[in-house]
């Protein structure tokens, strides 16, 4: 299950203020996910069916209740039996002996407690893994806005260079007209980013039934480095995902309906017992019986077949989804390494390249050697470097989100990733 984080929390230092003015605090991985699963809605339900499941249990252990007989004969009749002089009247009590289907009824509402407890687990992977999506989604928008600001303050900065160099007649009015141009065209992308991260904020929010984000923004960073990962050893686990689980509960749930049915088909006694008056002598006498069912004791033979190729059937599936999990996780793994590849190369050559690249450009800006077109684009081009890298180690985590999904394994400190 989710459960350890997969960034390095480090403080925030821009907060938004909520609508009241009140500064809202930032949130964590840790705490997104452990709100969603103690407060998503779909998971309250699963509780309300493990209690039906449990009772259902308790009735199931009810066996069928004694009847109570009272029986007169010889009454109102002609001659020697006439009036009630010579009734005999019997009290008895009959039940029917369930011992055996009984115990087969509760093995298979217990099996359905189970079934009900894994298909709960499966539905807090995804609500956990759906979570986590959202907190990476809304992460990454507050990195893409943070940058987007930078650009805005660079375009700024540069405006004011332009227009004093403008006043001095070492730039023509042109240049002044481009950089405002290029001020406000960082200003409507700074805008959009900002609107996209409002979205996420309320799309996680939504994770634990909240209307509007209680927090006001998002502790952590895409910056950490990815973790390398064992793709045999992340195979492996697949065979632990609950998924593969529920087909098993299936079957043996299918299993104990078959040993119930077997059950029923079996002979059932009914055990009688009573007293008997005699009205002619005044006496009583005990009496007992019993009865057998006659017949087949294969009359249940068709839905146990039908019950035994259900089982067949969920062991197929279970075996064509085993494979399928571990070509998913091979082609997730796969992708993660070629994302983590991507990062590397945009963090290790490409943008110390391009601040370099813009180093020398602002150097030969202000002598006079560059305009201010080629340091905004010089600006612009470290600026989309950096997003590129953002965008590869976002992709990264996302695919490091499904495989722990996929296997249950904790997304860092796992012995799955190698170090």
């Amino acid at each position: 299950m989710l459960g350890r984080s997969l960034f390095v929390v480090l403080p925030v230092c821009e907060y938004l203020h909520a609508a009241d003015g009140v500064d809202l605090s930032p949130i964590s991985y840790e705490q997104a996910v452990l709100q969603s699963l103690q407060q998503h809605p779909e998971l309250a339900g699963y509780e309300f069916r493990l209690q039906a499941a449990d009772a259902m249990v308790r009735h199931s252990a009810i066996g069928p209740r004694p009847e109570l007989g009272l029986e007169i004969e010889d009454v109102a009749g002609t001659g020697d039996i006439s009036g009630v002089s010579s009734a005999q009247t019997t009290l008895g009590v009959s039940w029917l002996l369930q011992c055996d289907v009984i115990d087969k009824r509760v093995q298979a509402a217990r099996s359905k407690v189970s079934m009900i407890d894994t298909q709960q687990q499966i539905a807090a992977l995804d609500i956990a893994a759906d979570s986590a999506r959202y907190f990476l989604q809304a992460l990454a928008h507050q990195e893409r806005l943070s940058l987007a600001r930078q650009a805005v303050a660079q375009a700024q900065k540069g405006l004011v260079d332009i227009k004093q160099h403008v006043s001095a007649g070492k730039l023509p009015q042109a240049e002044a007209s481009r950089a405002i141009a290029e001020l406000e065209r960082r200003s409507l992308a700074a805008e959009d980013v900002e609107h996209e991260y409002a979205i996420a904020k309320h799309q996680l929010a939504a994770q634990w039934a909240a209307r509007a984000p209680t927090f006001s923004a998002l502790d952590g960073t895409l910056s950490t480095p990815i973790p390398t990962v064992d793709i045999q050893y992340l195979r492996q686990q697949v065979r632990e995902n609950p998924k593969l689980a529920l087909f098993i509960n299936r079957e043996r749930i299918a299993d104990a309906e078959i040993e119930l049915a077997r059950a029923e088909a079996g002979i059932q006694w009914q055990i009688e017992a009573g007293i008997r008056r005699l009205e002619a002598s005044d006496d009583y006498g005990f009496v007992a019986g019993v009865a057998i069912p006659i017949g087949r004791r294969d009359r249940n033979s068709a839905r146990i077949a039908a019950l035994q190729a259900e089982q067949n059937q969920y062991r197929a599936e279970r075996h064509a989804e085993e494979v399928a999990l571990e070509t998913r996780v091979y082609v997730m793994a796969e992708q993660l390494r070629h994302s983590r590849h991507v990062a590397e190369s945009m963090e290790q050559r490409i943008i110390p390249s391009m601040q370099q690249a813009l180093s020398d450009t602002q150097h030969a800006y202000q002598q006079g050697k560059y305009s201010y077109y080629e340091l905004a684009s010089a600006q612009q081009d470290l600026i989309d470097a950096r997003l590129s890298y953002l965008e590869a180690q976002y992709t990264a985590y996302l695919y490091l989100i499904e495989i722990e999904r996929l296997t249950g394994l904790p997304l860092a400190g796992s012995t799955g990733y190698a170090k």
